[in-house]
């Protein structure tokens, strides 16, 4: 996979690939053959051809991280890198951790947090859409061949009905456990198997998952990217370690405020609610038109330079909520 850019438009970026050998890249710019790009370093200098002859200058790069996730084919609206580099932070990452995400989507997040945890680690990704995790199977394996690959097991299903499933294929030990506790089958259209979807009803309908009495914790991190998070973290949070941290990813505040009222009922306190900003400048050399009306004299069209925030509008992604898992009952 590679970034062809624009010379003459360096805004204008394609993200290119898996390269072969017969393949081609056409557009109103002309034609660019697979074949001249294999085999070129980065930052080489390509040409199309068109009917006329030469068509436009392209620069080569390898895709960083970044271009990827964005330039990437989508099959829904990805965590874009600057809410991915949060969450990677607030859950303190380190190599070797073990983490646990809840809706893969596209594997934006996935891969930050894949990178993040490095080749001794492991991310256990669930989606509960099978088209759409077979898609961000393809989108990992087409980045820089596979690297991130090893590091991420990917799942399907409703958190609740697969979570023990991942469990016992970290520690087969805990099979045993869970085949004494009476545990509940959790339907994708009613979550908590029961008439109310009050999230206070849940642990009094399931008090064995109450306080993480089901096992010695596995996971160093949570993340759920899901609109309705309460209503499957009290079936993992027992599986995450003490004093660890779980990170929700919210579009609306009333989602927020939702999830903060359940969260008075288990031992996960509210660490942090943060929405993430990211805002470009356009820093460039300038020239001046008219000199003779230039406000500052001594600016010559040498050193003149343009800088402020580029007009792109600061659009509201998510609000991310940080919680503490502050402690863990006795087990049974």
């Amino acid at each position: 996979m590679v970034i062809l850019r624009q010379c003459k438009r360096s805004d204008k970026q394609k993200l290119l690939g898996p390269l072969h050998a017969d393949g081609c890249y056409a557009s109103h710019k002309g034609i660019l053959k697979h074949r001249e790009i294999i085999g070129r370093q980065p930052r080489d200098r390509l040409v199309s051809t068109t009917k006329e002859g030469n068509g436009a200058e392209y620069v080569v790069h390898l895709p960083t991280l970044e271009d990827y996730v964005l330039l990437c084919k989508r099959q829904c609206t990805p965590i874009y890198p600057k809410d991915a580099s949060a969450i990677v932070s607030m859950l303190d990452i380190n190599p070797g951790d073990r983490i646990l995400e809840a809706g893969t989507g596209n594997a934006a997040l996935t891969m930050h947090l894949a990178r993040a945890v490095g080749s001794p680690g492991m991310v256990h990704t669930v989606e509960n859409v099978e088209g759409r995790s077979k898609h961000a199977q393809e989108i990992v394996r087409h980045y820089r061949r596979g690297l991130l690959l090893p590091s991420i097991s990917f799942h399907v299903g409703l958190l609740s009905n697969v979570i023990d499933d991942i469990a016992i294929g970290i520690d087969p030990a805990l099979k045993s456990k869970l085949d004494e506790i009476d545990l509940p089958v959790i339907s994708e259209n009613n979550p908590m198997d029961h008439s109310t979807n009050e999230p206070a009803q849940i642990l009094q309908n399931y008090p064995q998952r109450k306080g993480g009495n089901l096992i010695a914790p596995l996971f160093d991190g949570l993340v759920l990217d899901m609109p309705t998070p309460w209503t499957q973290l009290p079936f993992v949070f027992a599986y995450l370690k003490p004093d660890r941290y779980a990170v929700c990813y919210l579009p609306n505040m009333s989602q927020v405020l939702e999830l903060v009222r359940a969260c008075q009922r288990w031992p996960l306190i509210l660490e942090d609610v943060v929405e993430v900003t990211w805002r470009s400048w356009d820093l460039r050399m300038a020239v001046i038109r008219n000199p003779d009306t230039a406000t500052n004299q001594s600016i010559s069209n040498d050193n003149a330079m343009v800088c402020h925030p580029t007009h792109t509008p600061i659009g509201h992604t998510a609000f991310l909520v940080k919680l503490r898992k502050s402690s863990t009952a006795a087990q049974k």
